[in-house]
């Protein structure tokens, strides 16, 4: 949805106006031909053309603009932001304006596919703040609220969704999008009626079943949970999508033999999700071989995956197993998203493998880093009490080695 977004506006500073070359091709051709390239989706041409266009013409915004965003498609999002910041200029007039807050959007943009979230919505917030090309600020509050759900800020990504709504009107994947925001505030009630909004809107999308059916769960309402998805279940999906959600369907209400045969159907249809599912479902199972396969082909089929998720569920199978230093590589991967809806997960387990290794001096560090951070578990600050107990010993043992 999100790459969908980044085409749908990425050239809308095209001009028919092609400069003028002395003796060969002019940069407004080749820019043109990058226009061409990058619509159609052949990224790697696109690249070539607008370079081209730069080196004939350095001083054109836009050619910044769209080459940044090209990068960005090619997921070479730390080059891109060079580019986009050579297009934003001090200057106070329309046209200016209009590339300025351009550039702000796709260095947001990039910020956001390096997991920079905090520094990507303080892009957003710049060009929402330009009033030339409005048409942009839709594209940019779903980006923004992203950031901000991505970055921990529950609060102000829900208030992001509801000046969407304000701006948009009633639209059913922007209520539940601040139903997934609500949940995760722990804000029940509010959640719950976003969700139902949702499936009012939109009565055949199944992910708005999930939504609800995870808050249920969380509140204890088994029953409740099941009532949803067999509501879901009752969709008459025809197409290979559906068909794939049933399978999600059947898996969450533990049908697992049935779920296991429509996601084999589902990777034969190119819903390479499944693999995810599947690695779910046998780690359920205690087959962690199995587990770790189809998670590692999750990763491995899609490369561009924006979900920690699965590297956590991959260090945690690698740890029943007891291979931590292998689970410890696959923490750090995931740490790197800096996605904190996972991020707790994620540095518990850190301090698991380390002190599984025998790393007790950076267990202790890290469990005090935790502990501060998440004060509410309590069997993590017992924990931290064992582990200051073992360094005492472990200083006293040493000194004496010393005497």
């Amino acid at each position: 949805m999100r790459k969908k977004r980044v085409k749908g506006v990425a050239m809308i500073l095209l001009t028919a106006a092609l400069l003028g070359g002395c003796g060969g091709k002019s940069a407004g051709s080749y820019y043109k031909d990058g226009i061409g390239y990058f619509n159609s989706g052949d990224y790697v041409k696109a690249e070539a053309s607008i370079s081209k266009a730069l080196e004939i013409n350095g001083d054109r915004a836009d050619y910044y603009i769209d080459y940044g965003l090209t990068l960005v498609q090619l997921g070479r999002y730390d080059a891109a932001i060079p580019y986009f910041d050579r297009a934003i200029l001090k200057k106070d007039n329309a046209i200016v304006n209009e590339n300025n807050k351009a550039a702000y959007r796709g260095k947001g943009i990039a910020l956001y596919k390096s997991h920079r979230y905090p520094e990507a919505v303080e892009q957003f917030n710049k060009a929402l703040a330009i009033d030339e090309l409005t048409n942009l600020n839709l594209d940019i509050l779903y980006y923004k609220a992203e950031a901000q759900e991505k970055a921990g800020l529950f609060e102000a990504a829900a208030i992001t969704c509801t000046d969407i709504l304000k701006e948009k009107g009633e639209e059913a994947a922007v209520y539940n999008k601040r139903a997934d925001i609500y949940r995760l505030q722990g804000e029940y009630e509010k959640s719950l009626k976003d969700y139902n909004k949702a499936i009012e809107l939109a009565p055949n999308t199944y992910e708005y079943y999930f939504g609800k059916y995870f808050l249920l769960t969380e509140d204890k309402d088994t029953d409740g949970a099941t009532a949803v998805l067999n509501k879901a279940a009752s969709i008459k999906g025809t197409t290979q999508k559906d068909k794939f959600n049933i399978a999600k369907v059947n898996y969450y209400l533990g049908e697992y033999k049935i779920a296991i045969a429509e996601f084999g159907e589902a990777l034969e249809e190119g819903f390479n999700a499944a693999y995810f599912f599947l690695g779910n479902i046998y780690e359920k199972q205690e087959e962690y071989e199995n587990a770790i396969s189809n998670y590692t082909k999750y990763i491995n089929e899609e490369p561009t995956i924006e979900s920690a998720a699965v590297y956590n569920q991959l260090a945690v199978c690698l740890m029943k197993q007891g291979k931590y230093k292998e689970a410890l590589n696959y923490i750090t991967e995931g740490l790197a998203y800096n996605d904190l809806t996972i991020q707790q997960s994620l540095q518990r387990n850190e301090v698991a493998a380390n002190e599984h290794l025998g790393n007790f001096e950076a267990a202790y560090k890290l469990l005090k880093e935790y502990t501060a951070k998440y004060p509410e578990d309590e069997a993590a600050a017992k924990e931290l009490k064992f582990l200051e107990t073992r360094q005492a010993e472990y200083s006293t043992v040493k000194e004496k080695e010393n005497q």
